[in-house]
């Protein structure tokens, strides 16, 4: 049985980057109620700070880029120690593989893949010196099987979710626990364009069990339960949530 002081995240810094909106904004939500300190990043550094005054709570806000090594850096610098570090900033930019540049699909891989790994790798640095900690990495079902027009997406996702488990067999005998979300069709500002019409809608359902669309507050209280001690013997697994959509 769950106890509430297993999702109590009281004097906890958890750090949540893509902060500014979509599942970013609600995790940070979820984690603030259960007491965490919070500290949110995105690359909009007006929305960000936005973000981190209508939490409140002595929310901190930080600006930087994910496809940058130095700004990733810089941003690990300047949180401090972290005890939760939410990685979920990324983007989707789909198109025919044929259409996609190379600099697109740079970009897709250094977002999505790339700059998470770093990110990990300077926070966990302090988590694993100081013996505990919890990295929950945002995937995607997209991980899980092809997407026509979303090659350089899945790659990375599919990535994400090896490094996961690699990254947890490191550091697991450290006290550190690297695990990951795999958010299905969700509704959310990056996923609306592709849902924009009712064909849209009807046709992306149909691959879909449950008969519905995710939710933002979904995928946040899942990121929670994964983070917390209610989880704690949960190590390099990711966790899909999708409504069934894998099993068709």
């Amino acid at each position: 049985m769950i106890e509430s002081e297993d999702l109590d995240f009281t004097g906890r810094r958890v750090l949540v980057t893509g902060a500014a909106g979509g599942i970013g904004s609600a995790m940070a939500a979820a984690f603030a109620a259960h007491g965490g300190e919070m500290v949110l990043a995105d690359f909009d550094g007006e929305a960000i700070e936005q973000q981190a005054g209508e939490l409140g709570g002595g929310a901190v806000s930080h600006q930087y880029d994910q496809g940058d090594a130095a700004s990733i850096a810089a941003l690990a610098a300047a949180v401090g120690p972290i005890d939760v570090l939410c990685n979920n900033a990324g983007i989707i930019q789909a198109g025919p593989l044929l259409e996609q540049s190379p600099e697109i699909i740079q970009k897709i891989i250094a977002i999505d893949l790339t700059g998470p790994l770093l990110l990990v790798r300077h926070i966990g640095e302090g988590m694993v010196a100081r013996g505990r900690g919890v990295i929950v990495n945002t995937a995607s079902q997209l991980a899980f099987h092809g997407s026509a027009t979303r090659a350089a997406y899945a790659a990375a996702k599919a990535g994400l979710v090896q490094f996961t488990k690699s990254a947890a067999a490191e550091w697991a005998p450290y006290g550190v626990r690297v695990v990951a979300l795999a958010p299905g069709r969700t509704l959310t500002p990056m996923t609306v364009p592709f849902l924009a019409t009712e064909e849209q809608r009807r046709e992306g359902l149909k691959h879909i069990p449950a008969g519905r669309y995710g939710s933002r507050e979904e995928m946040a209280k899942l990121a929670l339960f994964l983070a917390s001690d209610a989880a704690s013997y949960v190590v390099g697994e990711t966790l899909i949530a999708d409504g069934g959509y894998v099993l068709l």
